[in-house]
């Protein structure tokens, strides 16, 4: 898989840096983020991954998912459709830790977790004992600094509720309900969605890194030599593998050495 190169890091460290955001500059990323989780959610999968560490930012400062190792496809509904225990300990949804399965609203959860962890600097219900987290992310209290707006606490506590499907989202138009929520008020979807917009931009850009590793192109001729090579390494795998099977006496084994005795 190749990537876009993202120079601007992940928020994970961006936020330990500068400790949170303005509510302007987090509701840019969740709005960008939102669209993403949109798009995977139309079509039937589900990312159950979204933390910090695991939003890049690319030249320009505008928000990208990265790590899909944990992702499922064919999730259809809110609440079902997966049942793996998984995730990162800070960002478990409830549903994941009471182990009755979840769906496409367990991302909405996230989202609610990540908008928290922008504006305040730690995920909710934290705590450095695990079983106290666990706990705290089941039955305990959501605490909301005075500092946030109307807007963004009702988001937040909408997105975070324990129930997925009174979660914001999980009704029938999905990312558009949140889309819709007040705290998005004047944001220009269509402008989001083409990147038309002006995040902050981040500390460290493409230029930084030109003068360590020069950027060059490559010409059609070293293309083809690539995959030229990789052709030939396919085959030369493939005739190790018939190899094997025609000369089993002298397989080896990780570890060892045989010597066919003859």
């Amino acid at each position: 898989m190749i990537l876009d190169f993202c120079p601007g890091g992940d928020l994970g460290k961006i936020i330990a840096q500068e400790r949170r955001f303005t509510e302007e500059r987090a509701k840019l990323y969740i709005a960008e983020i939102l669209l993403a989780l949109q798009d995977l959610h139309k079509r039937d999968i589900i990312y159950r991954d979204l933390k910090p560490d695991n939003v890049v930012l690319d030249n320009d400062g505008h928000a990208l998912l990265t790590d899909f190792g944990l992702s499922k496809e064919g999730v259809l509904e809110v609440n079902k459709g997966a049942k793996s225990f998984c995730g990162s300990i800070a960002y478990l949804a409830p549903e994941m830790l009471r182990r009755v399965g979840h769906g496409k609203s367990v991302d909405w959860y996230l989202l609610g977790v990540l908008l928290y962890e922008m504006l305040v600097g730690t995920p909710p219900y934290f705590s450095g004992n695990k079983d106290e987290l666990f706990h705290n992310i089941i039955n305990g209290p959501l605490k909301l600094p005075r500092s946030i707006s109307t807007e963004a606490k009702n988001l937040m506590v909408s997105l975070l509720n324990r129930n997925p499907t009174r979660r914001l989202g999980a009704g029938p138009e999905g990312a558009n309900e949140i889309m819709k929520h007040p705290f998005f008020e004047g944001i220009n979807w269509q402008a989001v969605l083409q990147k038309k917009t002006n995040p902050t931009k981040p500390h460290l850009r493409i230029e930084n890194f030109n003068h360590q590793y020069p950027y060059s192109e490559f010409t059609k001729e070293q293309i083809n030599d690539i995959f030229d090579d990789e052709n030939e390494l396919t085959l030369s795998q493939s005739q190790n593998e018939e190899d094997k099977k025609n000369d089993l006496g002298s397989q080896n084994v990780d570890g060892w050495s045989f010597v066919k005795m003859t």
